[in-house]
């Protein structure tokens, strides 16, 4: 009797188990395609894209947003999206479909990125649109991943404009001005190597960190700045994103 209890209670802990599920997680990814960036930079950031995606589990979303001169005008039709699909096919051939579809929808966007690179920089527009994708999804848990040189070069605004770090006054009151609502968004701030970055001192390149760190801090999400964008992008993914 007491064995048939034990094997009974041991059944429904393997039920409890097997029906407990992971939390899903929403993931909104900013890749910088305007020209500054080194193409061998802009390569590797769409390989650890391709390489996260692998990582992905049943029922977590992606959607992948390239960073334009214009977001608001030119990001419609152009952003992927994917959600990992949620029942389980044999051998698990919905997820290979999944991988190849998302692998070739990369590829066509990298490919354009190549031919015709942005002049301009609207990582502050971009941000707006991956505040949308969010808006939409508040029950998962959240990641934002921005591989960009973080240098604003809008019809507006223009970081490599001496005035907006002389003394940081006019740039700190732009990022609160326009700080978006990231409220419990983990924020990945992966540096991508550009030509108008190496040239910048280092004083104006802490200052720029210092601005997407208020920023963020600004719109309530906890960010984190990686010089080695795509290289700790699968670390931090894996650790911090489990």
């Amino acid at each position: 009797m007491k064995r048939k209890i034990l094997g009974f209670v041991l059944l429904l802990v393997a039920l409890f188990g097997c029906s407990k599920q992971q939390e899903r997680r929403h993931i909104v990814i900013l890749p910088d395609v305007s020209g500054s960036i080194e193409p061998s930079a802009l390569e590797q950031a769409f390989k650890a894209i391709d390489e996260l995606s692998g990582s992905l589990r049943r029922g977590d979303k992606i959607a992948i947003i390239p960073i334009l001169g214009d977001a608001e005008a030119e990001a419609s039709g152009r952003i992927i999206r994917f959600e990992m699909p949620m029942n389980r096919q044999a051998y698990d051939s919905d997820l290979r479909d999944f991988r190849v579809k998302l692998r070739s929808a990369l590829q066509q966007m990298e490919a354009r990125a190549d031919a015709h690179p942005g002049a301009k920089t609207d990582i502050l527009g971009s941000i707006v649109l991956a505040g949308q994708e969010f808006q939409i999804d508040k029950k998962s848990r959240r990641l934002l991943i921005v591989l960009s040189d973080f240098i604003q070069e809008d019809r507006n605004t223009d970081f490599n404009a001496y005035h907006y770090f002389g003394g940081n006054t006019t740039v700190k009151s732009l990022g609160m001005h326009s700080a978006q609502s990231l409220e419990n968004v983990q924020v990945y701030l992966g540096l991508l190597l550009s030509h108008e970055y190496a040239a910048m001192s280092d004083s104006r390149r802490k200052a720029i960190r210092e601005f997407w760190t208020d920023y963020f801090k600004a719109s309530g999400a906890q960010a984190k700045f990686f010089t080695d964008g795509t290289g700790m992008l699968s670390q931090y993914f894996r650790i911090e994103i489990p």
